[in-house]
C-alpha cells in the first residue's frame, strides 16, 4: 500500500501571494492611469462661451437709470397729465426686437 501526502499549506500560501500580486498590479495600474489622466485633462472654452459669459456679465452690472426723467414721469402720471404715444413705443419695441 502507498501512502501519498498532499500538503495544501503550500498552495494556499501560493495563492495569497499570487492574490496580493495582482492587487498590487492593480493598484499601480490605477495609480499610473489617474496620473495620466491628471496631465491629460483640459478644458478650452469657444467663443461662443466667452462672448455668452461676456453678456452675462454686462446684463448683471446695474443700468444707467435716468433718475431724474423717472421722477418726472411719475410725477406726470400721478397727476394724469401723462399721455404715451402707442405709435412711438411700438416703433421702439419692434426696432428692438429687430436688433
Amino acid at each position: 500500500m502507498i501512502l501519498m501526502k498532499i500538503d495544501n499549506g503550500k498552495a494556499v500560501q501560493l495563492a495569497g501571494l499570487y492574490q496580493r500580486q495582482q492587487a498590487e498590479e492593480k493598484q499601480a495600474g490605477a495609480q499610473k492611469m489617474a496620473a495620466n489622466k491628471t496631465a491629460a485633462d483640459s478644458l478650452t472654452i469657444s467663443g461662443d462661451a466667452t462672448r455668452m459669459r461676456e453678456l452675462l456679465q454686462a446684463a448683471s452690472q446695474p443700468s444707467e437709470v435716468r433718475t431724474e426723467r423717472v421722477e418726472e414721469l411719475r410725477a406726470a402720471i400721478a397727476r394724469g397729465e401723462y399721455l404715451a404715444d402707442s405709435d412711438k413705443i411700438s416703433t421702439a419695441m419692434l426696432t428692438q426686437t429687430q436688433e
